[in-house]
Formats: structure tokens, sequence, C-alpha cells
């Protein structure tokens, strides 16, 4: 399960920085930058989330 919390960080994080490439490089990618962004925040946070209950359910 810990695992599976640090892969969803992990694409969390390379979603948010896909986001930015997205934001850079189209002329007008603002909104698909910030969608992008809020996907890659809700995917982080959900790994976080399972981190956080992985390790009280094993203190």
């Amino acid at each position: 399960m810990f695992i599976l919390a640090k892969v969803l960080q992990a694409l969390g994080i390379a979603d948010v920085g896909f986001a930015l490439y997205v934001g850079m490089t189209q002329p007008h990618g603002m909104g698909t930058e910030y969608k992008f962004t809020g996907i890659g925040i809700v995917v982080f946070l959900a790994g976080y989330i399972v981190e956080v209950l992985w390790a009280r359910g094993h203190e």
C-alpha cells in the first residue's frame, strides 16, 4: 500500500510538471494548464491520504 501511495504522489508531481510544460508551450494553454494542475494535485493528495491511512493502520 505504501508503494501505491508513493506512485500516486509521483504521478501527481509529474502531472503538475506536464501542466507547466503545456502552459509554457501552447499560446492559449492557460485553461489546459489549470485542468492538468488540478488533476495532478488531486492525484497527489489521494496518494498522501493513502499513505497517512496506511501509516495509521500500522502503528
